[in-house]
């Protein structure tokens, strides 16, 4: 029985397929304008709890799983219904359940709901867009570990009440009080506050995640095992010389990708290395040299650069050695008008994306086009129907978002796992980023954390030839998927 909650309305059943799930594509216009409409509200509170039962086989074995959809009525700063959070859960069935590890997902945005690490990464069904269908997913973490995955409020099936006041949970602390509250409710309601504990974050996911254990934030703190972040946006570089270095590895892969670099080197992670290397070395050495370099001596930095990220050295001494990415993605096709993207340099565009401003223009950006009626159908599937469309994407609520004392900049939360590791001797840090994303650099990532006081012995790191969102390729989400695996197991 569920406490300090009005009794829920279980629906039990077993789901032996699912329907075939198909949609004309939206135009990217429609659907940025589908992600920045208002955002939708629901006329009142409900507690409503659906079941199912499954098979998945993963992990070389056959497993038996039970799905579980729930609403959770959540309270605003008056102290009134502010909205009802929807959560996902897939718990293995089992005498051992409660000692099974309980693994809490989330991405990022802010305003993105978890399609993509619900559905295109780690859970039990995983869309297939070259059929535009679900179908079960073997790179599933559901053999090591029990899954819950959250909408935040305003996004996917979590809907802000009518007259409520939801402000308050579109900010960076009010978000982490909202998850830290309702995981922490999750345990006790199923008896597993002994589960050894982990949370999942991905892109501002790991804002979340890190500000979720900030020691003097007002809400309590989880006992967590481990903490996985997954292309990293957690600030600690206010240095743009730094920030120039760490996004050059990234610009080599790309340039690599594309057939761009002069000596072509044999693999994406050799060129990334090797950029890297050099990045550290003689390209910092002249960047922190600054106006003091001799037109020779930026000259002859340019021309390695260029060699290395396929821009030519003119461009490079015009700018004293530091490309935006912007820049860069206009620079490396060498082709008017045609640019490669942020979110996933290999992705290649003519001119904007059905002229979308910055940086919605992006192509690796989905805007929510197919995710948001195909996980709807999931859902009515599994027994639930959401009280409007799934909202997979909430750029109003992005463009609305408050960062700490800055109201609209990120503020750093790298010093939070650095406090939870030292405070908590068996807490483990696992960090992951993709050689093609120049949104979330991976060295930007590895920079920060190594300059924060974060236990290296207790930290796994992996790099994989991918964009933003790992999970995008099926085998880079299986590499992914057996790293975590090792790291959880």
């Amino acid at each position: 029985m569920r406490s300090s909650f009005a009794s829920f309305l279980f629906a039990l059943g077993t789901l032996t397929s699912l329907p075939c799930i198909a949609m004309a594509d939206l135009s990217a216009a429609e659907a940025a304008k589908a992600a920045f409409a208002p955002t939708r509200t629901r006329p009142d509170v409900s507690t409503r709890c659906v079941v199912s039962d499954h098979v998945l086989d993963v992990g070389g074995r056959r497993i038996a799983y039970r799905a579980t959809v729930a609403e959770y009525p959540v309270d605003g700063a008056d102290g009134k219904p502010a909205g009802v959070a929807v959560t996902y859960a897939y718990v293995v069935k089992g005498d051992k359940a409660a000692r099974r590890p309980v693994t809490f997902v989330f991405n990022g945005g802010p305003g993105a709901s978890s399609w993509p690490l619900h559905m295109e990464g780690l859970g039990p069904k995983v869309y297939d867009a070259t059929r535009g269908t679900l179908r079960d997913n073997p790179a599933s973490l559901l053999d090591v570990t029990d899954l819950v995955f959250i909408d935040p409020l305003g996004t996917g099936a979590s809907f802000p009440v009518e007259g409520g006041d939801a402000d308050g949970f579109w900010t960076m602390e009010g978000d982490a009080r909202f998850f830290v509250g309702l995981i922490a409710h999750w345990l006790r309601e199923n008896g597993r506050d002994d589960s050894p504990q982990y949370v999942i974050g991905e892109s501002y996911g790991t804002t979340r995640a890190l500000a979720m254990l900030h020691e003097d934030q007002p809400y309590p703190r989880l006992h967590l095992s481990g903490v996985v972040l997954l292309s990293l946006f957690v600030g600690g570089i206010d240095n743009d010389d730094v920030e120039a270095m760490a996004v050059l590895p990234s610009y080599a892969a790309t340039a690599w990708f594309h057939g761009r670099q002069d000596e072509r080197a044999p693999s994406a992670k050799d060129a990334y290395d090797q950029a890297l290397g050099f990045a550290r070395t003689r390209y910092m050495g002249a960047l922190l040299e600054g106006d003091r370099l001799t037109p020779d001596e930026l000259h002859e930095v340019a021309v390695e650069t260029g060699r290395r990220i396929g821009v030519s050295a003119s461009r490079l001494e015009a700018a004293h050695l530091r490309l935006s990415a912007d820049a860069f993605r206009d620079a490396v096709l060498a082709e008017p008008g045609k640019h490669v993207g942020r979110l996933d340099t290999r992705m290649a565009v003519d001119g904007s994306l059905d002229g979308l401003p910055v940086p919605y223009d992006d192509p690796g950006m989905s805007l929510g086009r197919r995710s948001s009626v195909v996980m709807d159908d999931y859902l009515r599937s599994l027994g639930y129907a959401p009280v409007a469309l799934y909202r997979a994407l909430n750029l109003t609520i992005n463009r609305q978002w408050r960062y700490g004392s800055d109201a609209t900049h990120p503020t750093s939360t790298v010093a939070y796992i650095a406090a939870a590791m030292q405070a908590d001797p068996r807490l483990r840090l696992f960090t992951a980023g993709g050689y093609f994303d120049t949104n979330t650099p991976w060295e930007a990532g590895q920079y920060a954390l190594s300059h924060a006081g974060v236990d290296p012995a207790r930290w796994t790191t992996h790099a994989y030839p991918a964009g933003h969102t790992i999970g995008d390729d099926p085998t880079q989400r299986a590499a992914l998927a057996a790293d975590l695996r090792r790291f959880i197991h």
